[in-house]
């Protein structure tokens, strides 16, 4: 293991979240034998050592936290279906994705390591190969992500251009880009609104090229494109930014889900869910101003890219608001009388319409023992916290501590008694808690 002297807070703490991260990548790295993960593990430490983020915790939690991410989002799963498609062989793929897995993984470890810690490396970039012995793509792809501002012709334009390069390189800076997104709040608001606006021009269309250029990894593209769009579009509603929030155009989304549904030709209660949300929800607004029925299809297409395509989950998601914003008669039974949707559906529906008719303790204790309704839950939670921004303090201080009281609690249960969703629901806490932070930053402090 290595040396928690690592992962000491600037005010002498222990980042015990650095410690939780180095080792849940340690025994990742134990069960498939990662070999250069493991030098570049220990490397990483050692180099930032010493080295603090903006909000005190010790750097190394960055790389840490980068890299963690990378496995809850089962990039290794997109990999073996990209080298299984690419090498008709089992086996071979299973060989492949080892390797490929090990570089990625070292290599986000290393990412900031020869632009940060130059003075540790005497012999630069060479000390991978020739002192540390790890693999040449290592280098390679660290370099790649290295902003070299001194090297002939350098420009921003033609670094973002570069990291398209390699499905790694773009895969790691989109991660690191998320990563840095969520502890945004440390910044100073004019370095907050270059950050943004940057990551608006830059990294959208990076994470559209990526999904076309590499089809294998869409599902991360779209997750990590979330959770930067939610951080972006809350920090320019609290700073009150012209030019970053947009209204939203629902029917490409709409479209995606339908096409999925379709594709997968058993879900035909997804299938019967769109039209009629479509119908319920025309008229309505959110309140940046945009057709409310673009936080259904969000919740929904974010659930498709976690794969978690139960179709009468991603029904009840496109309906989750059904009953509460427009006034179903009983309790919503039309959905079963008249358009004969599966009755788990309206279960679902109805579990998450409870809010308001029920103490919160008895409320989230019932969501608890459905996993289906608490992915929906925590699905539905990550995309709301956009819409704080034209909450009272009041409102902001309920809703944080509804999640600290409530939701991060129900986090924990689901990884616990729920171990087949335990990744997808580590996925959502992270943007959640990312979220609720940046808020309470900005607003609260």
């Amino acid at each position: 293991m290595v040396n928690e002297k690592f992962f000491v807070n600037k005010d002498g703490t222990l980042s015990t979240e650095s410690v939780h991260y180095c080792n849940n990548i340690l025994e990742y790295a134990k069960r498939y034998n990662l070999e250069n993960t493991f030098i570049a593990l220990e490397l990483a430490a050692d180099l930032h050592n010493g080295a603090y983020r903006d909000g005190g915790a010790p750097y190394i939690i960055h790389p840490l936290e980068t890299t963690n991410y990378l496995i809850l989002l089962n990039v290794r799963t997109a990999i073996f279906n990209m080298n299984e498609s690419n090498l008709h062989d089992k086996n071979v793929a299973e060989e492949q994705t080892n390797l490929d897995v090990d570089i990625l993984l070292s290599s986000m470890l290393l990412h900031d390591t020869l632009e940060d810690c130059k003075s540790k490396l005497p012999e630069g970039a060479k000390s991978f190969t020739s002192k540390y012995h790890l693999h040449p793509d290592i280098l390679k792809f660290v370099l790649v992500l290295t902003k070299d501002k001194t090297a002939p012709g350098y420009t921003l334009d033609g670094y973002y251009e570069k990291l398209g390069s390699y499905w790694q390189t773009l895969i790691m800076k989109i991660v690191d880009r998320a990563s840095n997104c969520s502890t945004i709040d440390a910044f100073k608001e004019d370095r907050m609104e270059k950050y943004v606006r940057e990551t608006i021009k830059y990294f959208y269309p990076m994470i559209s090229k990526g999904k076309n250029l590499y089809p294998d990894f869409s599902g991360i593209f779209t997750i990590t494109k979330y959770l930067i769009v939610s951080i972006c579009e809350t920090v320019a509603s609290v700073l009150g930014l012209n030019g970053i929030i947009t209204e939203s155009a629902y029917e490409k989304t709409f479209f995606f889900i339908k096409g999925f549904a379709i594709g997968k030709d058993s879900m035909q209660n997804t299938l019967k869910a769109l039209p009629l949300a479509k119908e319920y929800y025309s008229g309505l607004t959110r309140k940046s101003g945009d057709a409310f029925i673009i936080h259904p299809l969000r919740v929904a297409s974010y659930l498709i890219a976690l794969k978690i395509n139960d179709d009468c989950i991603c029904a009840a998601a496109l309906l989750h608001e059904i009953i509460k914003k427009c006034n179903l008669e009983y309790n919503g039974i039309e959905l079963l009388t008249k358009y004969h949707l599966d009755p788990l559906v309206l279960d679902y529906i109805r579990l998450l319409s409870n809010s308001e008719e029920y103490p919160l303790p008895l409320y989230y204790e019932a969501l608890s023992q459905r996993p289906e309704v608490l992915l929906l839950k925590l699905s539905n939670r990550a995309h709301t916290c956009t819409t704080l921004f034209d909450s009272s303090d009041e409102e902001i201080r309920a809703y944080v501590d509804e999640c600290e009281k409530y939701i991060y609690p129900l986090c924990e249960y689901g990884i616990v008694h729920y171990p087949k969703y335990s990744k997808h629901i580590q996925v959502m806490r992270y943007q959640i808690h990312s979220l609720c932070n940046i808020v309470k930053s900005l607003r609260l402090s």
